[in-house]
């Protein structure tokens, strides 16, 4: 990231011995020209130095911007809200659902604990841009760009958003562990749930009909879906096959052993990690650290924050969107166990 600047200049002059005014010149013209050319090129770091004195300061919970976003990035937030309010925190279980969160330690500051607890809420990638839309949230983390029935309502409102990609992530597709297919092709992928390919022996499998769970619309995995792997394609819709909330893909395939489906790379790894399901590999690449980080992976994805470009540019939801893209920001982002972008 920091670069270094190298200079090299040569000085010809056929006649500098018997013109000496004129090696003096020279010099003269070359040393201008270096701290010309020094003065007027943007070092690599200047930009990183810059965002870098981003300081929030005097944060509370009485000032707390109001968030929201994805399920997935809610232990994003959380830790977020950790480091800037500064409280211990720890991975435990959600009292709300099965999923595996950052939550605050209340030992020396119940009451901050008690605003994250509280406050630190993830309504879902649909409903946070809509919140965020409808000013009922300042700043969103959310694991993909808004859909277009979400920019239609910015635009009936005369809203306009400002996304900056601050993670990686990745849209996976996840099958039960005693299934013996490993790998899909993407056309093998669009050919499943076009009900193209409806038995698992076509793709290497066991003699079993293929169930191809799908997700809510407007979820933030069902756009992604829609957007990333099948395109143009019309997927039909199967009403026994749809899931409800991230958990669904998660307990179905968990039981099925015939179930492919799909979900978030962060939110199978981190916050529902299950030993009855496995990650498919798409065009033989498996996701993981290695090649979400290369992308080399199909469907790697990013994580974006999110604000109104109306919002104040002194307001802490404002600094908090910059401080995010600090080397600070960066680390709080690489703890939480993402990538950052």
């Amino acid at each position: 990231m920091y670069g270094s600047f190298n200079t090299r200049f040569k000085l010809r002059s056929k006649n500098m011995k018997k013109e000496p005014y004129s090696r003096i010149y020279s010099i003269f013209f070359v040393f201008a020209a270096f701290f010309f050319i020094l003065n007027s090129c943007e070092k690599p770091n200047d930009k990183d130095e810059i965002i870098d004195e981003i300081i929030i300061d005097n944060i509370s919970i009485t000032n707390y911007p109001r968030v929201d976003g994805s399920t997935s990035a809610h232990p994003l937030q959380a830790i977020i809200a950790c480091k800037l309010l500064e409280i211990d925190y720890l991975w435990g279980k959600s009292w709300l659902d099965e999923t595996i969160r950052i939550w605050p330690i209340p030992d020396e500051k119940p009451d901050v604990a008690a605003f994250i607890r509280d406050s630190i809420v993830h309504n879902g990638t649909h409903s946070a841009y809509v919140n965020l839309i409808m000013d009922l949230a300042d700043i969103i983390l959310v694991a993909r760009e808004p859909s277009q029935d979400e920019l239609n309502l910015a635009d009936s409102m005369g809203i306009e958003l400002l996304l900056k990609p601050i993670a990686l992530d990745a849209f996976v597709f996840i099958a039960n562990a005693n299934n013996p297919v490993n790998s899909l092709s993407v056309k093998q992928i669009q050919d499943i749930y076009m009900d193209n390919i409806t038995n698992w022996n076509q793709v290497g499998g066991p003699n079993a009909n293929i169930k191809p769970y799908s997700r809510d619309v407007n979820s933030g995995s069902q756009e992604l879906m829609e957007s990333m792997v099948m395109k143009d394609l019309q997927m039909p819709f199967h009403f026994n096959l749809v899931l409800m909330g991230m958990m669904g893909p998660i307990n179905a395939i968990s039981y099925d052993k015939n179930g492919l489906g799909y979900t978030i790379y962060y939110f199978e790894q981190f916050m529902a990690p299950n030993d009855s399901l496995k990650l498919i590999k798409v065009n033989n690449i498996l996701p993981n650290y290695k090649t979400l980080k290369s992308k080399q992976y199909e469907y790697t994805t990013e994580v974006y924050s999110v604000i109104r470009t109306n919002l104040s540019t002194s307001s802490i939801a404002n600094q908090l969107h910059q401080w995010l893209q600090t080397s600070k920001g960066k680390k709080t982002i690489e703890e939480s166990g993402y990538i950052p972008n």
